[in-house]
């Protein structure tokens, strides 16, 4: 337990997870030159195409980067934590646990549908995979732990 936070970090943690997945998802599916649109509209060509600005592969991989360092950064606050009693402490620890197995099915559903799928190259889609898969470990901790803590709390 001394490896734990103090709790005040916690929701700039969850700030900077929701931000890096945000910034993941917009440099993985290249949003970002949605971005330039906006940023500079003068450079639309006349049927409406944007051309790539000669720096947009560099910006879009340190986009990418920096948003999985925020990603990293704001979960591990949000998951370590401290909490105000043990009864809490078991859930996220429990919630923890589902969320990782959650995360590792997604992971290997999507490795092996990309693998085979013909017409797919897994160099291409390598990202995709690793953003799933981390979405898919906030989803679940956060659905478990709500339910566990809120839901059937109440139930009971």
């Amino acid at each position: 337990m001394a490896l734990l936070s103090s709790a005040r970090y916690r929701a700039a943690g969850v700030f900077l997870a929701l931000a890096g997945l945000l910034g993941f998802c917009v440099a993985s599916t290249e949003g970002l030159i949605n971005v330039y649109r906006i940023i500079l509209p003068g450079n639309t060509l006349p049927d409406g195409a944007y051309p790539y600005p000669p720096e947009f592969w560099g910006v879009n991989a340190i986009l990418s980067d920096v948003s999985i360092c925020f990603l990293v950064i704001g979960m591990a606050a949000v998951f370590l934590a401290k909490e105000r009693d043990e009864y809490l402490e078991r859930i996220r620890l429990e919630s923890v646990q589902f969320a990782v197995y959650a995360q590792f099915l997604v992971g290997l559903v999507a490795f092996a549908y990309v693998y085979c799928t013909p017409g797919y190259q897994i160099e291409n889609t390598f990202q995709g995979i690793m953003g799933m898969a981390c979405g898919a470990f906030l989803v679940a901790y956060g659905l478990r732990y709500y339910y566990i803590v809120h839901i059937k709390t109440d139930e009971e």
